[in-house]
């Protein structure tokens, strides 16, 4: 009896054995090595109320009518902004930041509305961030003469007589008034009280990021020039006197952009 009953036992324990170890063997492994991610911008802009029209349209230099939260509307001339220490978090919550990440988008610029991150840890990735600017240490403490590429002074995003660079440049006409006014925001400033420098936080919504050495995905950014002036700091544009330096408005409008300008369009693997 004691052998019938082992041997039954023997019988039911040898397919759950096998099924284990086929459980092993199909586990996936980690994924290893590193990869490119590619991200495009596309500047947009709140349009006026008008009936049926309700998201963001893109924005064409001088011809786009932009409007505010209160419905005031202007016309942008200039848009141009750096994107600074991109920093990718994984669902466990790890983190890898890019090093020597530093972007000026130009709407004027074509080529500058897309851009490569390589080097990337392979690996499934749930939010990015990035400082709207340039840090501290960068644009504050570094000789200018040494700057290349995009922080190049060259690029007319640097005020010498500051040593600082313009995190963004935007410049425009306040057309909701009679007769139109110039409109002109240069947002700096890398000490407090005085520090502009943000960072944004688009969200993936649903969506992950994955990263292979074999594949490159995009994220699809889209930048809303309207929140510049709406958000935590609402802006009237008809006393708006412009912002030209370091201040308490450039901070205030830094922070507008900071909580509402970025969303992820889309993500995407070529």
């Amino acid at each position: 009896m004691k052998n019938r009953t082992f041997s039954a036992l023997l019988l039911l324990a040898a397919p759950l054995a096998l099924f284990s170890g086929c459980k092993k063997d199909t586990d996936t492994p980690p994924p290893t090595g590193v990869g490119s991610v590619n991200f495009t911008v596309q500047n947009v802009a709140s349009p006026a109320t008008i009936v049926g029209v309700q998201t963001p349209q893109p924005l064409v230099l001088n011809s786009t009518v932009a409007a505010t939260a209160t419905g005031e509307t202007f016309t942008v001339s200039t848009f141009e902004y750096y994107l600074s220490n991109i920093k990718f978090t994984k669902s466990d919550g790890t983190t890898y930041a890019a090093p020597d990440t530093y972007f000026l988008v130009n709407q004027a610029t074509p080529a500058s509305l897309k851009f490569t991150v390589p080097n990337v840890p392979a690996g499934d990735y749930t939010g990015v961030t990035f400082l709207v600017g340039v840090d501290a240490q960068k644009t504050g403490l570094t000789d200018p003469a040494t700057f290349t590429g995009d922080l190049n002074q060259a690029n007319n995003m640097y005020w010498t007589w500051n040593s600082g660079h313009i995190f963004l440049k935007m410049e425009g006409m306040l057309t909701s008034v009679t007769p139109n006014k110039g409109l002109t925001c240069h947002i700096g400033g890398y000490t407090d009280p005085y520090n502009a420098i943000v960072t944004a936080a688009p969200t993936f919504g649903s969506s992950k990021l994955t990263v292979q050495t074999s594949k490159t995905p995009t994220i699809a950014l889209k930048a809303n020039v309207s929140q510049l002036f709406n958000g935590p700091n609402p802006v009237t544009l008809s006393t708006f006197t412009g912002a030209h330096m370091p201040g308490t408005q450039s901070v205030q409008i830094a922070r507008n952009y900071a909580a509402g300008m970025f969303t992820v369009d889309q993500i995407s693997v070529n």
